[in-house]
């Protein structure tokens, strides 16, 4: 809980600051202390080095005294350097001759040492090694390098001596016009002192710096209490407060913290922005209400508009027929509809009325009663549409408009009235000449202006053939990278999915859509309408066409029966024809179009006491007869699957043949019905 208490966070920063500021000054103080002090033994050592070599007599170096003189000359020196040492305070006195080869030897010529001191003392003449290597490259700076001092400083680590200094002054035995240093002069001092000032300082610098901080912490702490914690609090609680409960304070943040710095500046916003959150839900709240009143009036307006549309599409032997609206909003202008105008006649109406939402989807009811009643009427397409239009223009003050393609198909003979005003043009699909735009000479849209006249124009459809109509949705349909869908990609799409049926014409060409758009979204109604053509069944040639699923396989057996039977064909041979006939239309059903639906077209003709039963279709090249027949002499278990079936009918008819032409499978067996 500490951890999230402001007040000790601030406290244990300003302590944490202090504490590093503290620990700074100690280590440039204590760094600053050790080098003053260092610098005072280094004075003071150097000093009584250049006290005691101003005693040495050159002669006593050069040997040119000898016998008793000698002795006397060097007691007096060592009787110099011991009162020297003590007046001085220097631990060591001595005078050495390092070995010039390497270094690597020192010979003493005299040592004396305070009396305060219980080391060893060195006599005369006394070799050792040299300490480290330190001492060697002092030695040699001295010696050859013209050095007039050098300093070691032994404080770090252990020593045999204990923590010291020692000075060398390089000593000529020729005296000061000599330019050979052959004797090196070192003062060694004691350091204990500077080890003891040193932990001395430390202790009151941590024990001053300690109690500024706890000086600090309590009376910074009370203070921040008082000018920040507090009101901080207060603030805080009042934010939780508000959270939970959306309501005014009792006593606004303002009147209970009245500092005028920029806490209580803060308190007064807080006041504020909790009357402005609470307006403002306020008014989301009633424009929630009001939306969802408005987004379930368009749910209901877009059922009643789906509820508008024919739902129920018919599979005649003629044709059949599917259509789908997605509107770009909850209602859309798009419409399609198809009844029979007459016993024979079956109109087609696709539109598109302009703008969106709620205007266009009552437009697109007025004018979707008003076509359906004018065509029930009679009349070709051109008088449906003109009277359509002066209908619509009557009080049209919104100034909307409706593109209409609307066409009479005559079930019998296939022929198609059309008249396109302003819509997009249709797409056919002819057997062995593929998908085409049928274009034609627009008229004006819909309810542009009265008194208009419609053009009108007319087309064939065979067995077999595809109309697909659309809106400028599926045409101008966008991707990410603002490119048009177009009707080229349009006419590509269809022309892989011509032999599925109708309803999946249109789940396929929406899917493509979908994938050329992408994640962009839809920014028109996309309609469409597909029908297939099947035609009326002709007594005379016996041809029939349906859809080359395995539940339309009743009525081709009973289509074959019908024809068979009045030209006076035995029960045993009609068995027979109706086997092999089973097994065609299913291979047709099952493997000429894949996954996709499509069709088949099944021809009898009988001449000569001869039946010739001919199966169409318009799906995968596949020739059956080009598999070789199974040998039956073989068990089951022993003979290779598939082939037995159109081995079958090979054996059961008289003759069999099979051609791909006109990108058409064409099937033929032929079996001889009476004598």
């Amino acid at each position: 809980m500490l951890r999230k208490n402001l007040a000790v966070q601030i406290v244990a920063g300003v302590v944490l600051v202090l504490a590093l500021l503290t620990l700074f000054v100690c280590v440039i103080g204590y760094r600053e202390f050790t080098i003053s002090v260092m610098t005072q033994y280094e004075d003071c050592a150097y000093n009584t080095a250049r006290t005691a070599a101003t005693m040495i007599v050159p002669e006593l170096l050069t040997g040119e005294i000898a016998g008793s003189e000698f002795q006397m000359r060097f007691k007096m020196l060592n009787d110099e350097w011991e009162r020297l040492a003590n007046t001085q305070d220097a631990t060591f006195i001595y005078l050495i001759r390092p070995d010039k080869s390497d270094y690597g030897h020192i010979k003493f010529f005299l040592s004396v040492m305070n009396r305060s001191v219980n080391y060893e003392r060195y006599p005369s003449g006394y070799v050792r090694k040299t300490t480290n290597d330190e001492y060697r490259a002092a030695y040699r700076d001295i010696c050859e390098n013209g050095r007039n001092m050098a300093t070691i400083f032994r404080d770090k680590g252990d020593s045999e001596t204990g923590h010291h200094i020692t000075v060398m002054i390089p000593v000529k035995a020729g005296g000061k016009s000599s330019d050979t240093v052959d004797w090196i002069l070192c003062v060694q001092r004691q350091m204990e002192l500077l080890n003891f000032y040193r932990k001395s300082y430390v202790r009151h610098v941590a024990t001053a710096a300690a109690l500024i901080v706890a000086i600090v912490f309590v009376v910074y702490g009370m203070y921040l209490g008082k000018m920040l914690i507090v009101p901080v609090r207060k603030i805080a609680g009042e934010a939780r407060r508000f959270a939970g409960e959306h309501t005014e304070p009792d006593l606004p943040l303002g009147e209970n913290i009245t500092s005028q710095n920029e806490i209580g500046q803060l308190a007064r916003t807080v006041d504020s922005m909790e009357h402005q959150i609470l307006s403002y839900i306020d008014g989301i709240t009633r424009v929630t209400q009001e939306k969802e009143q408005i987004k379930a009036e368009l749910s209901i307006a877009a059922d009643i508009q789906a509820s508008m549309l024919p739902r129920e599409f018919p599979h005649r032997k003629e044709f059949e027929l599917f259509a789908t609206m997605t509107p770009a909003k909850e209602v859309g202008g798009d419409f399609y509809d198809f009844f029979m105008a007459d016993e024979n006649n079956l109109a087609l109406v696709i539109a598109d009325v302009s703008g969106k939402g709620v205007p266009a989807s009552l437009f697109m009811a007025i004018s979707k009663a008003l076509i359906k009643n004018r065509a029930i009427m009679g009349g070709s397409p051109a008088e449906i549409l003109a009277d359509v239009n002066g209908q619509l223009c009557e009080g049209n003050e919104a100034g909307l408009f409706v593109t209409v393609w609307l066409g009479l198909l005559d079930i019998n003979t296939g022929k198609v009235r059309a008249s396109n005003a302003g819509h997009e043009y249709p797409a056919v699909f002819k057997n062995g000449e593929g998908w085409s735009l049928m274009k034609s000479k627009h008229s004006p849209a819909v309810a542009t202006m009265e008194g208009m006249k419609f053009r009108e124009y007319e087309f064939d459809l065979k067995a077999g053939d595809l109309l697909y109509l659309y809106t400028d949705g599926v045409a101008e349909a966008m991707n990410s990278n603002n490119e048009l869908y177009g009707t080229s990609r349009m006419i590509d799409a269809l022309g892989e999915v011509s032999g599925m049926s109708a309803e999946g014409i249109l789940s396929a060409m929406k899917q493509a859509v979908d994938n050329f758009t992408g994640e962009a979204p839809q920014f028109d109604d996309i309609t469409m309408l597909a029908l297939r053509y099947y035609g009326r069944r002709d007594e005379e040639l016996n041809k029939f066409q349906t859809e080359a699923k395995t539940e339309k396989l009743d009525e081709v057996l009973d289509f074959i029966d019908g024809v068979l039977e009045e030209n006076g064909c035995p029960m045993k041979t009609l068995t027979q024809i109706n086997i092999a006939a089973e097994e065609i239309f299913v291979n047709i059903a099952h493997y000429a179009y894949g996954e996709g639906d499509g069709w088949a077209e099944i021809v009898v003709d009988v001449s000569d006491g001869v039946a010739e039963i001919t199966f169409i279709d318009g799906g995968t090249p596949y020739d059956p007869l080009a598999k070789p027949d199974p040998d039956i002499t073989l068990s089951a278990e022993d003979r290779q699957i598939g082939g037995l079936g159109i081995y079958i009918v090979k054996k059961s008819m008289d003759s069999v043949s099979y051609e791909y032409r006109d990108g058409r499978n064409i099937f033929a067996m032929r079996k001889r019905i009476t004598s």
